[in-house]
């Protein structure tokens, strides 16, 4: 084995030990917490692991939060901040909640997390990484500050129930093992198989990088001027109509070829596959690829999307194919 590959692997043991010590003291102490404890709450929160590792160019650490709503009611507004201190915020992970169902506000000193509503008997996690200037950082319940309408939450050590050691302990687990998840990401000897997933970054940026490829320079220029939120389906809209509008069958297939990149390149909603596989159709019809743009309807219609089928039947070429 090299002085190198021995290297990565102690780097990735220092992770790892660190990661299932906590793992195994988020299971013990919540386990303890539960049997101690019988006073009810409407709102809780623990810190279920808080660890650094140290690295050759920088130290790391990684941070579990766990808020549960033991009650029988919704709460509204319900605020989670964690004081960053002197580390630098890398990644954040929001577990058990729906993407759109709350809001992520992060700044130099503190991430927060606003739910407007939580519904009873409903938790989540919170799992942070992050990058330290030092190996002297540490949080704790009382670093942590999670509020509700009309409610101040308790830390789960002077507030759990007997009956909630599993609810407790899930996310405990997932919260962990998400972190791990995280760390490996970043590990030299894991990350290879990281970096074969889809690109998810800006979509200006990423659309852009292949127009660019394809040798869209001007429309490539023009993307990253527009707004962040533009969607892929938008995007992918405005370079089928620039090619079709141009009548030049080698622009139009060099579209085919930018778009078909695209799908398997980026991390795009259902949806705007959907509507990219119908452009890609448009496309194909339009340098008489018959056989090309019946598979990319296909596709489309996979769905049984109203909004696809109503393209669809406007466009007198795809029409006639279908």
């Amino acid at each position: 084995m090299t002085s190198s590959s021995s290297s990565s692997i102690g780097r990735t043991l220092t992770l790892v030990i660190p990661a299932l010590l906590s793992l195994v003291v988020s299971i013990v102490g919540g386990v303890t917490v539960f049997r101690i404890n019988d006073k009810k709450t409407d709102l809780n929160y623990s810190v279920v692991t808080s660890a650094v590792f140290s690295g050759q160019t920088q130290n790391t650490a990684i941070v579990g939060v766990v808020i549960n709503n033991p009650a029988q009611k919704e709460l509204e507004n319900v605020r989670v901040i964690v004081p960053l201190g002197n580390a630098k915020l890398t990644e954040p992970k929001v577990i058990g909640l729906q993407p759109g169902s709350y809001t992520q506000v992060v700044d130099a000193k503190q991430i927060e997390i606003q739910v407007p509503y939580l519904n009873p008997q409903e938790s989540f996690s919170l799992q942070l990484l992050l990058a330290l200037s030092s190996n002297r950082w540490n949080i704790n319940n009382s670093s942590v500050s999670v509020r509700a309408k009309g409610i101040t939450a308790i830390p789960t050590s002077s507030t759990a129930r007997n009956d909630g050691v599993l609810e407790f302990l899930v996310p405990a687990v997932t919260s962990v093992l998400a972190l791990l998840v995280l760390a490996f990401s970043r590990s030299s000897i894991f990350s290879p198989l990281f970096y074969t997933r889809k690109h998810d970054s800006d979509q200006r940026d990423v659309v852009a990088y292949i127009l660019g490829v394809y040798e869209f320079y001007q429309e490539a220029a023009q993307i990253r001027t527009l707004e962040r939120k533009t969607p892929y389906w938008a995007l992918t809209d405005s370079l089928a109509e620039k090619c079709l509008s141009s009548g030049d069958h080698t622009r139009i297939q060099q579209g085919i070829q930018c778009l078909t990149s695209l799908l398997s390149y980026a991390d795009i909603p259902d949806t705007s596959q959907l509507l990219i596989h119908y452009n890609l159709a448009r496309l194909a019809a339009a340098v008489g690829d018959l056989k090309l743009a019946r598979n990319h309807l296909e596709l489309a219609r996979k769905g049984n999307h109203s909004v696809i089928n109503m393209r669809i039947s406007f466009d007198k070429n795809l029409s006639q194919i279908v």
